[in-house]
């Protein structure tokens, strides 16, 4: 009797054994397939990266000139001959760094890329996407389709795809390594608010549009299009009233600002680390109106 129950206590070891055994090699099998899954998508990014900003040769990544320089004589040469977008040029003291993009290229690596945006100072350097019919579909997918992170920099069908709403919503991860929008947290400092306040959106249609920054701060995770009514001047100026009220007690804010129902509004969004309920917002407001 003592060997059976010895014997069935060993049976049971090996049982469970095999079971931990069987779940550690799932587990595994997981996080590599996801590692993988995220390291191709990286690698993917940079290569577009890469193609995009290869005309900026020896241009500091800095191209902001408070003073409303034009930039280096090498950055000037190396430009000379090139289209309007891939030029450098300047608005209110913003140098515009200039970007190589081939669109017909973009669209092979995916159809739903329809502009760039690109933030100096942070690792913001990405296409925008917006899915027809998935608005969460770039939270949870790559650039080749792959299922996983870091997902895509993305828009929602509430926004046109041309930038002449009122608030353009741009959604992005929060990844561990910097990439996608985790490093709009820099804004939280305001040294860097104050060095880096210019976002730049480049279109198939060969403009640049600029953006100012001028708010970054924590808020709550009610959805901005759906929440708020940008079809009424009443709808707007709510809106406004509630950004000014959500930066009262921030340092992260730029005073004055020109705001009005007429301006055409870009806000960044992304996670909090530990705080589900807290999005980051990095807001800004179009400054060459005339693009539009």
């Amino acid at each position: 009797m003592e060997k059976k129950e010895k014997k069935q206590a060993i049976d049971i070891y090996k049982i469970l054994t095999v079971v931990f055994a069987a779940v550690l090699i799932a587990v595994l099998i997981v996080l590599g397939r996801n590692w993988f899954v995220q390291h191709q998508a990286e690698k993917e990014y940079e290569k577009l990266s890469s193609q995009v900003n290869e005309l900026q040769g020896q241009m500091n990544d800095n191209a902001i000139l408070t003073n409303g320089e034009t930039g280096s004589d090498a950055a000037e040469k190396l430009t000379e001959g090139m289209e309007s977008q891939n030029s450098e040029s300047t608005l209110q003291g913003a140098t515009i760094p200039k970007k190589n993009l081939d669109w017909n290229k973009l669209h092979h690596v995916n159809g739903d890329i329809y502009a760039w945006i690109y933030i100096p100072g942070t690792e913001v350097d990405y296409p925008l996407l917006q899915h027809p019919t998935d608005d969460s579909y770039y939270l949870n997918y790559n650039l080749n389709g792959t299922r996983g992170y870091p997902g895509c920099i993305y828009t929602e069908r509430a926004n046109s795809k041309d930038f002449t709403d009122f608030d353009t919503v741009v959604y992005g991860h929060n990844m561990r390594n910097s990439s996608m929008f985790a490093s709009l947290h820099n804004y939280e400092d305001s040294a860097f608010f104050a060095n880096y306040p210019y976002v730049y959106i480049y279109t198939e249609e060969n403009k640049v549009l600029v953006y100012e920054i001028y708010a970054a701060y924590q808020s709550d995770n009610a959805h901005i299009l759906h929440t708020n009514d940008f079809s009424t001047t009443e709808g707007k100026l709510v809106y406004l009233e509630k950004i000014v009220k959500n930066t009262n007690n921030s340092q992260k804010v730029k005073i004055p600002v020109e705001l009005s129902v007429e301006s055409h509004l870009l806000t960044l969004s992304t996670c909090v680390k530990g705080k589900s309920h807290k999005r980051f917002l990095v807001q800004a407001v179009l400054l060459n109106e005339d693009e539009l």
